[in-house]
């Protein structure tokens, strides 16, 4: 079974905007810099990003994200493509980073 990894919002201001949301609810800052910020929730991640870095979307993590289209690797490890859903939606099919024990 798939599992929805992160949903993504846009933000005008990175660091204004986990400041909200650090002091408003329990969740840790999993990683952060200029263009986007990844708050770790008990149940789920909110990605905070920048209109002109990231679309507004929803990543699911799925072990053949690659079926999907050509991945993109990120600077976290992980690799994804986006696609859209038959309304427009965007959705950010991910794999994970591979384990050194993998």
């Amino acid at each position: 079974m798939d599992t929805i990894h992160h949903i993504a919002i846009q933000v005008d201001d990175i660091q204004q905007s986990v400041d909200w949301y650090t002091s408003r609810y329990q969740v840790r800052v999993a990683y952060q810099d200029q263009t986007w910020a990844l708050l770790q929730f008990a149940n789920v991640a909110l990605a905070l990003v920048l209109p002109n870095q990231h679309p507004p979307h929803f990543a699911i993590v799925s072990e053949h994200a690659e079926d999907y289209g050509p991945l993109r690797t990120h600077r976290d490890g992980t690799a994804s493509v986006y696609i859209q859903d038959p309304a427009g939606n965007q959705i950010e099919m991910i794999r994970l980073a591979k384990m050194a024990n993998d």
